[in-house]
């Protein structure tokens, strides 16, 4: 199972219009197939005269999967478009739906190819690409001159770090890749010379500090 994929933090919106004819993009970050499905149905009650909802997904862990439909736009010129805008920036866990309101003109299946891109691009565009790392978590404890050098190491370090919660000592969830926990207990202990307390807490999956 991997330890790191990229995906995007929130739902974005983007719309557009060619010719007369309306593209309104929504990405939206997915656990599973039933979250696509949801994006369908969401999109058809916000949306409910649009002549088309073209949508594509996918998923890589645990298992690959991946579709999409042209929702009755000729064939090869929208569902692959969402899909390739997923494939090109490596995005896991994600959907794209692109809803159309026709406006009587007709685009040619190049016109219509890349609106329906332009409006996929932009969706994830807003919908914020982000690398995702699986995190072991521990709960420090600390005394106050100990956590003062320890939150600056741990930080140009590069391990993740929550709000810590002051009290007769301080707390503070942190945490680090699997490949960098053994690092993280070192650091710790290192700097606080084995006074600090480390509690295991299990995983999550959190942003990549920049």
């Amino acid at each position: 199972m991997t330890d790191h994929f990229r995906s995007v933090r929130r739902e974005g919106l983007f719309e557009h219009t060619e010719r007369g004819s309306r593209f309104i993009g929504i990405c939206r970050p997915i656990s599973g197939e039933e979250d696509a499905a949801a994006l369908q149905d969401d999109a058809r009650r916000r949306y409910p005269e649009a002549r088309h909802y073209v949508y594509a997904w996918r998923i890589d862990s645990p298992l690959r999967l991946q579709r999409f439909t042209d929702d009755g736009e000729p064939h090869g010129t929208a569902g692959r478009q969402l899909l390739g805008a997923l494939l090109a920036e490596r995005i896991d866990r994600a959907a794209i739906l692109v809803v159309r309101y026709f406006g009587g003109i007709l685009l040619g299946t190049g016109g219509l190819s890349r609106a329906y891109a332009k409006a996929a691009r932009g969706a994830l565009s807003d919908a914020g690409p982000v690398r995702l790392i699986r995190c072991q978590l521990y709960m420090l404890e600390t005394d106050y001159p100990v956590f003062h050098l320890l939150e600056n190491r741990l930080r140009s370090a590069g391990f993740y770090q929550e709000l810590p919660e002051y009290g007769a000592r301080v707390r503070q969830l942190v945490g680090a890749e699997r490949s960098r926990a053994d690092e993280l207990r070192q650091l710790v202990m290192q700097v606080s010379g084995g006074a600090a307390m480390l509690e295991p807490c299990g995983e999550r999956w959190v942003e990549e500090s920049s």
